[in-house]
């Protein structure tokens, strides 16, 4: 059986530890076991999904380790990850962790998994969002992408190469006449999967799109899953879904890590500055090159052996979305942040802002689904 990582499970146990057990948590490894609590463990998955639970918390700020980054052992958390996670070590809470692992930021409980109703979700809202699925994703990817969003094993289907999407749909399709806690498992996947809480999330206009057609139903996205309501109907849902609050929370981790402060003190410029500026380090990371803006985006994304693939590169198509991002990422750096950074910076508005923000944020998600090509 593979586990499920609950990411307040994992801060709990780390704040424990620090309080009362300091000294017993040697690495990774170590922590996945004690949140384990002698539960077997299943050597050809939870490994690899609790490194990506340890990583999404790193990039959330929530924790740190040994004073290095996720790339920075010698191996591949994706690759190798039992190796990985026996060489992170000193692996505790970030002030931002701390807080968050006693409940200082509000997190309101799950529902029970009776308390959708029996609603259905409309089959030209799961059409779509599988749509939008398998337009990101290889048929070999798409059952790694569900199971580690959360989807249980048992309702994958076999994978069809002619229809990406169709393969998805029937696994929403399972999940939705599976019963309540299969329902529960599909309302949270669209949930996090609304608000950019996945390896990859909807277009602006696909989410917008979606968002009304769930309205009219009475299904509304909240803290990462489906909730029910009165249904509302006409464009209602698109201002309030995806008012600035909203657009803030639905930003990357690592974005709203770094422009948080700016945006509460209302100095947006700095804030988008500081989003790139991070989008530039995390290349950085990735590709451990030491060259900087549109030189370090030429070797990471370009040339006959591009150190960061974002695509298969054996088709056409894998080869244009790769140069694509080429230049996209060297406009970032070259068009907006060495801008900010060598001369004074530019007034922006709110909106104008929120735009580059939710720029910096697409390229960010682009990193985390990024493969680290071997040298």
């Amino acid at each position: 059986m593979v586990m499920h990582w609950d990411d307040l499970q994992l801060l709990h146990m780390i704040d424990h530890l620090e309080e009362s057990e300091i000294g017993t948590l040697t690495n990774g490894q170590g922590l996945m076991q004690r949140i384990a609590d002698g539960q077997q463990l299943d050597y050809s998955r939870d490994y690899r999904t609790f490194a990506w639970e340890l990583i999404l918390a790193y990039n959330a700020g929530f924790v740190t380790w040994d004073g290095r980054g996720v790339y920075s052992q010698s191996s591949d958390p994706f690759a190798n990850p039992n190796s990985w996670l026996q060489e992170i070590r000193d692996i505790r809470l970030t002030l931002a962790g701390r807080d968050r692992a006693r409940g200082r930021v509000v997190m309101n409980p799950l529902p029970n998994p009776d308390e959708d109703d029996d609603r259905q979700i409309a089959g030209m809202s799961l059409e779509e969002i599988a749509r939008s699925i398998g337009d990101s994703y290889t048929p070999s990817q798409l059952p790694r992408f569900l199971l580690d969003s959360g989807i249980p094993e048992e309702y994958l289907a076999p994978t069809d190469a002619s229809d990406k999407w169709v393969y998805v749909l029937v696994v929403f399709e399972r999940l939705h006449d599976g019963g309540s806690a299969a329902r529960r498992s599909l309302r949270e996947f669209i949930g996090k999967w609304l608000e950019n809480r996945l390896h990859t999330g909807p277009r602006d206009d696909v989410r917008r799109r979606i968002l009304v057609q769930l309205a009219r139903q009475g299904w509304f996205a909240k803290d990462g899953r489906l909730v029910i309501g009165d249904p509302q109907f006409g464009d209602v849902p698109l201002a309030s879904p995806l008012g600035r609050e909203a657009r803030i929370a639905a930003l990357h981790p690592v974005v709203r890590q770094v422009s948080d402060r700016y945006i509460e003190s209302n100095h947006m410029s700095v804030a988008t500055l500081e989003a790139f500026k991070a989008v530039n380090n995390w290349v950085k990371e990735l590709t451990g090159l030491g060259s900087d803006g549109a030189e370090l985006m030429g070797k990471a994304f370009g040339g006959s052996k591009p150190r960061l693939l974002l695509a298969e590169q054996s088709t056409q198509t894998g080869r244009d979305i790769q140069s694509g991002f080429l230049q996209l990422f060297v406009g970032a750096v070259k068009g907006i942040r060495n801008p900010n950074a060598h001369e004074p910076l530019t007034p922006l508005d709110d909106n104008e802002a929120l735009e580059q923000l939710t720029f910096a944020s697409m390229l960010m998600h682009r990193l985390d689904a990024a493969v680290v090509a071997s040298e």
